[in-house]
């Protein structure tokens, strides 16, 4: 009797063409392996994703990470960047400290730290190279809105014009907590100086090549200071001719 009346209410179901109207014959939820999803309800933002476990569909969402944004809206997800995605930097190329404050919403920088160049110096029928300031590059983890110190290194002055002695190391640049560099050192009349080393990061002992830096155009005993399109940054000097001063270069994205 009840086989029966089950089949008249299934034929109910079916329409002219001997189609089930799933609409309203079926119940339950449709298992994957019979075609269906295995799932009855949704969240906005809901993907059905592969799962080994049982062979079945599992409901996830995604999941924003640095820098992205995710909107799961009715029927729809939006992703999308923050903080503006544009380049910015900070740029210190003169000797001396300070603190740089890391920007809201910055987390990774770019840090370029180069040290202050040797100053040059003459010898007995020679000219002689001061060394040049090491280098530190590298990526760095950091906090937004944090103070950072840091620290633009001098140049060594070159030698005397008269009675040569050694001339004036370079001094050190450095950004606490991320990366520092040593100071190229002075000449002295009987040979070159020796190129600084780069800590916490990819290091170059001597970033410049030594004939980057001029020679002539300061007075004898005297430093470059400051770097320009004539004279790079950490470069040593050369004879009476002193370095070039360090510089700081912090990129970031936003």
């Amino acid at each position: 009797m009840t086989q029966a009346y089950n089949l008249s209410q299934l034929a109910n179901k079916v329409n002219t063409s001997g189609q089930v109207d799933v609409t309203t014959g079926l119940s339950g939820v449709t298992p994957v392996a019979n075609g269906g999803t295995g799932q009855s309800t949704f969240t906005n933002g809901q993907l059905l994703i592969g799962n080994t476990t049982g062979n079945t569909l599992t409901k996830a969402t995604l999941t924003a990470g640095s820098g992205i944004s995710v909107t799961n809206g009715n029927g729809s997800i939006t992703i999308a960047t923050t903080g503006g995605g544009q380049l910015s930097y900070a740029l210190f190329s003169y000797p001396g400290s300070g603190t740089w404050t890391c920007p809201s919403g910055v987390t990774k920088v770019k840090v370029t730290c180069i040290a202050g160049g040797g100053g040059g110096n003459v010898g007995s029928g020679a000219d002689f190279f001061g060394g040049n300031g090491g280098c530190a590059i590298g990526i760095y983890t950091v906090t937004p809105g944090a103070g950072y110190s840091y620290s633009v290194g001098e140049s060594g002055n070159g030698s005397p014009a008269t009675s040569p002695t050694a001339s004036n190391n370079g001094t050190s640049s450095s950004v606490s907590g991320l990366c520092s560099a040593t100071g190229g050192t002075g000449a002295s009349p009987a040979g070159n100086g020796s190129n600084g080393v780069g800590s916490n990061g990819t290091f170059f002992n001597g970033y410049y090549n030594n004939n980057y830096m001029f020679a002539g155009s300061l007075a004898p005993g005297t430093s470059g200071v400051a770097w320009n399109t004539t004279l790079r940054p950490g470069a040593g000097g050369y004879g009476y001719n002193g370095g070039v001063a360090g510089v700081i270069l912090i990129e970031y994205i936003g």
